[in-house]
């Protein structure tokens, strides 16, 4: 179990139960399919992760979801990709929105807390998708599309949604551990909703 701690204090640190270390060699994959349609324009992806190998041929899935016709042309997902970068991307027969962080995540040593927090429904173009690494929000991106108002993603839906698995294909499997993963339907926090800080 990893070891999470207050900064600069030992006495404050607890321990995170019910990790689970993904393997890419071996395809490791998690999915399920809801049986009703949560909030497809408000939700929030939180989780504790540590990647085991620094660069990589594709992405690295957190969160992926697509349309279920088995064509691979709609599709939404959250990554870390080749470059070891946040990448949150959807693709709707040609590139919809599209973030990817400038921020480099390369400490093999670090674990690291990111929050998704999605709001279609905000008039504010840059208030839609809002990420967040270690507690403080991501400003900085090499690319910066925001979705429509309103937009309605594949994630939340009735389609298989997948842990470490790229959208219709087995490709782009998590490698490292992954911990404390909450998906909240109909709200978009920011991180004071997942702890606290010291």
């Amino acid at each position: 179990m990893p070891a999470i701690f207050g900064a600069n204090q030992l006495d404050t640190g607890y321990e995170i139960s019910n990790s689970l270390r993904f393997n890419d060699d071996d395809s490791p994959k998690l999915t399920f399919t809801p049986s009703s349609a949560g909030n497809r324009r408000t939700f929030t992806l939180s989780v504790w992760f540590k990647l085991s190998v620094q660069g990589s041929t594709g992405e690295r899935v957190l969160l992926a979801a697509d349309d279920g016709t088995g064509s691979n042309n709609n599709f939404d997902y959250i990554a870390i990709n080749a470059a070891d970068k946040i990448f949150v991307y959807n693709y709707e027969g040609s590139q919809g929105y599209n973030l990817i962080s400038t921020q480099l995540l390369r400490d093999p040593s670090a674990w690291y807390h990111l929050v998704v927090a999605f709001d279609t429904t905000d008039g504010t173009a840059g208030n839609r998708i809002k990420v967040y690494l270690n507690g403080s929000q991501v400003t900085a991106f090499d690319t910066e599309n925001y979705p429509s108002e309103n937009f309605q993603t594949r994630f939340n839906n009735t389609n298989e949604q997948r842990i470490s698995q790229y959208p219709d294909q087995d490709i782009s499997f998590f490698d490292g551990y992954m911990s404390e993963y909450h998906f909240l339907d109909g709200v978009a926090y920011d991180p004071s909703y997942f702890g606290e800080t010291n």
